[in-house]
């Protein structure tokens, strides 16, 4: 696919995560407020002013709630999604407060949301990224021709299997996005899948090596081909770390100019985008483009 772009994309960046707009947690202290305000009205019925100040205070707080709730329409889907998975969030944030390993993972897959939302906010989804999200839950090998797909696929399905695992819905995992134009050949697999872990997070070594055994990461290597400019010892790592760490799922991307790498599972090739897709790539790039300009 000559005429899209064959740049290579930028790594997720860490940013300050945005603040989220006002929610359950809002309302709840503004109830809490009202009802401490009602508490002491009637602690202090013997003095004349202060009870009827403090009702009319409460009533003007929950009379706000009602209003946010329902006038202004906030409690939506997500609230009531959230009100049903407020068990699973209060398990999560007690193991959290209990196991180091989930305190890191809660923490690294927030920071790794908002690092990632950036570069794909404007990407287009290709109507087969979505039905190869199961397969990176076990691993296997993306083959595809340059420029039509490969990273923004990888980007696309770290975001959705954290924005899972936050969430705590089924088959939510913790990503390790790992472009391998970024393997130094001094260090072995693990310690670069380290240091790009803790770009995100402060993680203690042995907390890392705890978590690639819960079965929760997934690593994704993107670029295939830059092993063979660099001779990096990929395939014999991926199967020492097999050994060690068997729980790991290992996911490939590769260009269908190489071999097959062995060790990886099956072999899935994306089909090159279709007119429609490259039409809303084609805007999109010149879109960006024109911003560029601009700026």
């Amino acid at each position: 696919m000559s005429e899209l772009s064959e740049q290579r994309q930028p790594d997720a960046q860490v940013v300050s995560a945005p603040t989220d707009q006002p929610s359950l947690s809002l309302y709840a202290i503004l109830l809490l407020v009202a009802f401490a305000l009602i508490g002491s009205a009637f602690a202090m019925q013997a003095k004349p002013d202060w009870p009827g100040l403090m009702l009319n205070l409460a009533a003007g707080l929950v009379g706000s709630v009602v209003v946010l709730v329902f006038v202004d329409q906030r409690l939506r889907a997500k609230e009531l999604a959230a009100l049903r998975r407020l068990p699973v969030r209060t398990r999560q944030i007690l193991l959290a407060l209990v196991f180091p390993t989930n305190r890191v993972s809660l923490r690294y897959v927030r920071r790794l949301l908002v690092a990632l939302g950036p570069l794909i906010d404007l990407k287009i989804e290709r109507s087969q990224f979505i039905e190869l999200e199961a397969n990176a839950r076990t691993g296997f090998v993306l083959r595809a021709g340059p420029g039509e797909g490969k990273t923004t696929w990888t980007q696309m399905v770290a975001r959705s299997l954290a924005s899972r695992y936050l969430l705590c819905e089924d088959g939510g995992r913790i990503p390790i996005l790992f472009p391998l134009a970024r393997w130094m050949p001094e260090r072995r697999l693990e310690d670069a899948l380290y240091d790009n872990f803790v770009v995100y997070t402060r993680c203690w070594r042995w907390i890392f090596d705890r978590l690639l055994h819960t079965g929760l990461i997934v690593v994704l290597l993107d670029g295939y081909e830059e092993l063979w400019r660099a001779e990096l010892p990929l395939e014999e790592e991926v199967k020492r770390l097999r050994r060690v760490y068997p729980r790991v799922a290992w996911t490939l991307t590769a260009t269908d100019e190489y071999p097959d790498p062995t060790d990886f599972g099956k072999v899935v090739t994306l089909s090159p985008p279709t007119a429609e897709e490259r039409a809303a790539i084609r805007m999109r790039i010149r879109r960006e483009l024109d911003e560029a300009i601009i700026c």
